[in-house]
């Protein structure tokens, strides 16, 4: 074969290409070293504290308390309950299924459910996430009033042990390969667990009932309860806005218990490509709300159930599926609110179906409000709901099953006024 001799201009166009492919590689990791010094400078949201997670570790007992068995042995308690459905969605490192629960009503929607997706134990350490979760699957199974209404208007995908071979090994943050999965989503190739994530994300987004709040589960080592603000810089105003109206909402019904959304700003310094919240942000912007809850990491953690309570009233507010109608007259509530006489009333208790009442009360703006029940004799027996309400009408779901006959007031305290009615309970 004859040789053909390059001219100078083809070796000129061969050194120029040379030149513009390494600075083009040179840009790409330049690029990447931008974003991974971003994502480092990100505080650590769950203040990770070795010597307390081990403390921890020999106070709990294996496994922070709770390990893949127990999970096991929960999985099949839970199945029982006609509202829930438990699958497989894929396998870690080990070979540990991914376990998903899917909670919603057993007979078919009158509209399109709202999709809500929780997912929780990332970091093996954290079991309080996990208690959490427990807490607000039980909640759900319940025959409360409140859990009826959100199995009949929304679905719940759960997956309550996201790290099962990290719990295994007892290590704090990592999984089977010595991974930290929370900041693995944009890496190349991301784990298995992450993986099977992003898929059950990316295949649920594409339905006609895309999620519209995805909880990601932690608990801090500051202990105390909180949220993870994304700030403006690596979200959008709107965005903000949304996100303080949620946690505010949350909070609202355990005010003492909660930060508020200032607590734990992040995000300041851009978009950070390394989380889940990262993945619904940079693909959904608004759509999504997508949010990391700490609860409290240390000896003194506790009221789960409260915690669950507050997070799926906060989520009920957040997708207006507890509101019954808003107000928009001003002639539509007289002096600005109005508290309705209850339903069915009297309760009688030797009835199965009447065992739960119907507190309405309506507001004409945004104000907060206390709504308390109390005995013949002025006593307080429970505070009924509490925290900061929108201009709509609202309904309180009250389980009278354990209190004994008789008579009873509820109250309705607003900056406006103060509003009682009777509420009778029969046997």
């Amino acid at each position: 074969m004859r040789k053909v001799a390059k001219s100078p201009d083809v070796f000129k166009s061969l050194l120029v290409g040379g030149i513009l492919g390494l600075l083009i590689l040179f840009s790409n990791a330049l690029f990447s070293q931008t974003l991974n010094s971003t994502a480092s400078t990100q505080r650590d949201k769950c203040g990770y504290d070795e010597a307390q997670a081990m403390h921890l570790l020999s106070v709990l007992g294996d496994h922070w308390g709770y390990g893949y068995d127990s999970l096991l042995v929960d999985l099949q308690r839970w199945q029982q309950s006609p509202y829930v459905t438990v699958d497989s969605l894929g396998a870690s490192v080990q070979n540990r299924a991914l376990w998903q629960l899917t909670i919603t009503a057993d007979y078919p929607p009158t509209e399109l459910r709202r999709t809500v997706f929780i997912h929780a134990r990332t970091h093996p350490s954290e079991v309080q996430a996990f208690w959490v979760t427990n807490a607000v699957i039980n909640l759900l199974l319940s025959e409360d009033e409140f859990a009826q209404l959100l199995r009949d208007r929304c679905i719940f995908y759960i997956i309550p042990m996201y790290n099962p071979d990290g719990v295994e090994l007892e290590y704090p943050r990592e999984n089977a390969h010595g991974v930290d999965i929370e900041s693995n989503w944009y890496a190349h190739p991301v784990e298995p667990e992450v993986a099977v994530l992003r898929s059950r994300f990316t295949e649920l987004m594409a339905t006609e009932a895309p999620i519209e709040v995805a909880l990601n589960l932690h608990s801090a080592f500051a202990c105390k309860r909180y949220f993870v603000y994304h700030d403006a810089v690596g979200t959008s105003p709107t965005y903000t806005v949304q996100e303080k109206g949620f946690i505010g909402g949350v909070r609202s019904y355990f005010m003492e218990g909660m930060e508020p959304w200032s607590y734990f700003v992040s995000w300041t310094s851009g978009t950070p490509l390394r989380y889940p919240e990262s993945w619904f942000w940079t693909n959904f912007h608004e759509d999504v709300m997508a949010l990391t809850y700490e609860d409290m990491n240390c000896d003194a953690a506790g009221e789960y159930d409260r915690t669950a309570y507050a997070l799926l009233h906060g989520v009920a507010d957040y997708l207006g599926v507890v509101v019954t109608s808003v107000v928009e007259a001003a002639e539509a509530v007289p002096d600005n609110f109005d508290l309705q006489q209850n339903y069915p009333n009297p309760v009688r208790l030797s009835e199965a179906s009447s065992l739960s009442t119907i507190i309405q009360y309506s507001l004409q703006e945004v104000e907060p409000v206390r709504l308390v029940l109390y005995d013949i004799l002025g006593r307080q027996v429970k505070v009924l709901d509490a925290g900061v309400r929108s201009a709509a009408t609202h309904r309180v779901f009250f389980n009278a099953s354990n209190l004994p006959a008789g008579s009873y007031f509820y109250r309705l305290q607003t900056t406006a006024g103060v509003r009682t009615r009777q509420l009778i309970i029969m046997k």
